[in-house]
Parts: structure tokens; sequence; C-alpha cells
């Protein structure tokens, strides 16, 4: 994803994608947000209550895809789920370490359910020889010419079959590289609107892994958010053929969607907003408004202006308002998680310094919005050699689009309450799973269980000795960035 660097925004909000993203979609595309939900909602600006962990009401949505008109139906029964592993096929797990990931693996297995952390997918994709044709000459372009339409396919998922899904490509920069294995999305209500996939799900991506060689930088990312009070997809990998054809390895990776709201939120009835490509953002100054926002995000009319509101509240708030204000408009914990992740690994393609790859979620029963982080595969120094200052991340030489600066962050160091709640964040990830003697045997582990399929991918473009650099290029990020803490913080107690 070429990336973009993020420009004052106040509101944090920012957006968009133009330096390349794997959540943005070209500008134009008419299923831009395929997965948006059209809810009328807008922020009351009150306090509101805190979500429910489970909520009977919404219940019956679970099975429901975003943007869907269809009634609800009943996640459990309308399709065969993956068959069971037995457990003499499944590889140890040591601990969980946080946010789902297991300390140590001994080899990538069939899976046992379709985000086993340490199991694999045989996934198969048949659809007619002329629509793949065209899908692939979308993906083939430069970032800001890439076409992805959807097409009808039949999906077959460890034997079991899913007749007459949709599949549709993403990304940008992430395909750039090597346009021959395409990223993939596949609904499975997109032609049917009955249709379901494992376990329930409507949806989920099959992701190339086109910037990042080891496959595990955006899986491991994704814990770290987890486990300190984030929201990230979880993932498996999956073996991917193509009518007939071997693609390889993917990350096989949990779709953001109205299952995903239920799951992580507790409702699904809110409204799912994105950036698109075209390296917008908003700057909120306390005279001026927020125009820029508006064409970023995507949804019913109206939906875009909850965004400025929130994104000119922020703005205008003086030091001291600042904490109650974002409490107001905002999860702050979610978002100070995903300014520590971002920063700790020197995201260059993320919500803080790009402006893309993310989720915003309204919540319907807090009236606040939830921040998800996707696409964070440009992360532990593997573009551009890229190693952020904690204190002043995403700015020169690592810019893309350097004329902005995340206002917000800064503040946030500058304000005593919000300082100690984000270093507080970065001392979980220092004494936790960012600890190098726990992520070290992490990485070690999964190189050594994935090596039979990334090594030998029949559409990869990198050598062994590539691949072997790219492992000891992350563990030394990880040292390197663990003494960073240390210098910050102090050691563990």
């Amino acid at each position: 994803m070429r990336l973009a660097n993020l420009w004052v925004m106040t509101g944090m909000l920012l957006l968009l994608g133009a330096c390349g993203s794997d959540a943005g979609t070209p500008a134009g595309d008419p299923d831009a947000v395929d997965d948006a939900e059209f809810a009328d909602w807008h922020p009351s600006g009150k306090d509101a209550i805190a979500p429910d962990a489970t909520d009977a009401g919404d219940t019956a949505d679970v099975g429901d895809a975003v943007g869907s008109d269809t009634a609800d139906t009943d996640a459990a029964g309308d399709a065969p789920d993956a068959p069971d592993v037995p457990d003499a096929a499944k590889s140890d797990v040591i601990a969980d370490v946080g946010g789902g990931l297991p300390s140590e693996i001994t080899a990538i297995t069939p899976a046992a359910s379709l985000f086993d952390v340490q199991g694999i997918h045989e996934v198969k994709l048949t659809l007619n020889a002329a629509d793949w044709t065209a899908y692939m000459a979308g993906v083939d372009k430069p970032d800001s010419m890439k076409v992805y339409n959807w097409y009808q396919a039949d999906v077959e998922i460890d034997g079991v079959a899913y007749a007459s899904a949709g599949i549709k490509g993403f990304g940008n920069g992430s395909q750039i590289d090597n346009p021959a294995k395409p990223n993939v999305r596949v609904k499975f209500d997109q032609f049917v609107t009955t249709g379901m996939g494992p376990q329930g799900e409507k949806a989920f991506r099959l992701k190339a892994s086109g910037q990042d060689p080891t496959f595990i930088r955006e899986p491991i990312a994704g814990a770290m958010l987890r486990a300190i009070g984030g929201n990230g997809p979880h993932f498996s990998w999956a073996h991917v053929t193509i009518n007939g054809a071997d693609f390889g390895p993917y990350e096989l990776q949990e779709s953001v969607d109205k299952r995903f709201f239920h799951n992580f939120f507790g409702n699904n009835d809110g409204t799912k907003f994105e950036p698109v490509v075209g390296c917008m953002g908003i700057d909120c100054p306390a005279a001026g408004g927020c125009a820029a926002l508006k064409p970023a995000y995507v949804g019913s009319p109206g939906d875009a202006q909850a965004i400025v509101d929130a994104a000119q509240a922020i703005t205008n708030a003086t030091d001291d308002q600042l904490p109650a204000v974002l409490d107001q408009y905002f999860y702050t914990d979610e978002l100070l998680a995903d300014y520590a992740v971002d920063a700790l690994l020197s995201n260059l393609d993320g919500f803080a310094s790009a402006g893309q790859n993310f989720t915003f979620y309204g919540d319907e029963k807090t009236k606040k919005f939830h921040l998800i982080a996707t696409g964070v595969d440009l992360t532990f120094g593997n573009f551009a050699d890229a190693w952020y200052d904690l204190l002043t991340p995403w700015g020169p030489p690592n810019a893309w689009c350097g004329d902005r600066t995340d206002q917000l962050y800064l503040r946030i160091w500058a304000n005593p309450v919000l300082k100690a709640k984000l270093l507080a964040k970065f001392q979980s990830l220092q004494c936790g799973l960012f600890k190098a003697s726990t992520l070290l045997p992490i990485v070690e582990s999964y190189q050594t269980a994935l090596k039979p399929f990334v090594y030998s991918d029949p559409k990869g473009i990198y050598t062994a000795n590539q691949l072997d650099a790219n492992y000891v290029s992350l563990a030394e990020y990880i040292t390197k960035r663990q003494k960073t803490l240390s210098d910050l913080l102090g050691p563990c107690k």
C-alpha cells in the first residue's frame, strides 16, 4: 500500500488512501463499501451507557452480512461447517500469550476452525474462465486504475462446497509487486441472499501477503492490538487453488462486517465507515470545517457528518477538555491501543500514519465510534526501513504525504492524563506480548511451521535467502524496539 502520511487529523480521523491501501478502494468504484451498513446514525453528544456484553436483541442478526437487506437467518445449520480435525492432527499449543496468539507452535496443520491460529485450510475457487481473466485484468493495473468487480464462484473449503458465492479483489499497494497472486474477498451471500459459509460466517478475505513475505507481521500486530484493548481481525492460513491452478499460501482473515461488530461490540445495528483512496483527510481548525472528510466516507445521507462533528469537537477542545471530549465520541482505550501498536511497530500504512487501513464502527447503543485496524502489514520496519520515534512518529523521513502530522497524537503526549494511559499501553506491550523473550520464539516457530508453504509458494517472488533475511530483520526489529521501550519506561517490574 503505497502510503500516505497523516496530516493534521484533529479529529482523528483522516482519511485515506491515496498513497495506496489495503483497505482503500479505487475512487469511483460503486462497490467501494460493499460491506457498509447503511443505518441512520448520528452521535448524540451525550454521555452513553456502556455496551452490553451480549445483546439478546441482536443475536438473530449474527449471520447477517453488513449491508444485507434480507430477513435475518439463524447462523447455525444453514451451511455445513468445516469438518472436524482429529486431535492427532492438531499441533500442541504451549500457551496463549495474549490476543489469541499461541506462545509457540510445532506445525501448521489442518485447521480445526475457520480462524485457527495454527491451522491451514484447503480453499478451492472455481469460476467461469472469462470471469477469471477479467478479474486478473482488473488487479494488474496501477493503484488509481484498479477495477474490482464481483464475480460468481463456487467455493470449496476443507472439502465442503459452497455454491454461488461472490469473489472480488481488494488492496492497492499490496498487489503491485506481485499482481500474479491476487487478493480475494469471498462473500457467501453476494449472489444468494441466504448464502452462508463455515461456522455462520458471511465473508472472509484471502490475503496474498504481497507486502509481507513472512506472512506473520499482520497476524502478530492484530494479536498485539487485541491484547491491549484494541480491535483487529482474527486470522488463519489457506492453501488456495483457483480453477485448478495452485496459488499457494494466503492469510485467511476475518471480515469486518456485522458478525464482527456483534462479536466484538455486542451489537451490529450501527454504521460502518471506511476511507477511500485519494490522500484525503481532515483538518478541522477552530474557525473552519471538515468538508474534505465527507467524500472520504461512505454511508447513508448524513453519516459523514457524524464523523465531522466528532472531529470538530476534538479539534476545538482545550487541552484540559480533551480527555472528556475523546471519551464522549470515541472509545479512547481503543484509540490509544491503536496508537501504541502503530507507533511501536512503525506502521507506515495505518490510521495514524497514512490515514487508511482502518474502519470506524458507529456503535448504535453508545453513540460512540470504535476503531478497527486492518491491513497492518507494513510494520516491523519492513518497508523503507522505517523506524519511527515513539514520541513523534509518522513524520519525515518516513512520510508519504509529508505535509501532514498527526496533531492528536502530539496532543495526547502533551496531556498528562492521556499520556499516562498511552504509556500504560506501551508498558503492557513491553512486558507482555512484545517482550523479546516472548515474541522471538513465536516468530521462530511460525517461520519453521510456515516454511513448507511460504518457501515453496508457486506464485512467490522471493528467493529462500530473501525470505530468511525478512525473518531475520523482523527479529532484529523486535530486539531493538524492546530496548526503545526500556529506555523510555525502564525495565519491566
